[in-house]
């Protein structure tokens, strides 16, 4: 079964090393969101996200 692994600031330099590097794992199903798609800041809309897509990992990158 495959990892669910969330990568926030997948646009990032930080993150966009953690995406290319974990994507390298034929077990690890990489999950992303732009800022436009998923308000960080939005309590309700990151546990709906979270609740939708089941993630078992996750790697913050983000930064401003």
């Amino acid at each position: 079964m495959k990892k669910r692994i969330f990568v926030a600031g997948h646009k990032g330099m930080v993150g966009s090393a953690l995406v290319r590097q974990l994507s390298k794992d034929p077990n690890n199903e990489i999950v992303t969101r732009t800022r436009a798609e998923l308000d960080l800041t939005d309590q309700q809309g990151v546990a709906d996200f979270f609740a939708n897509e089941k993630i078992d990992e996750v790697y913050l990158g983000a930064a401003k």
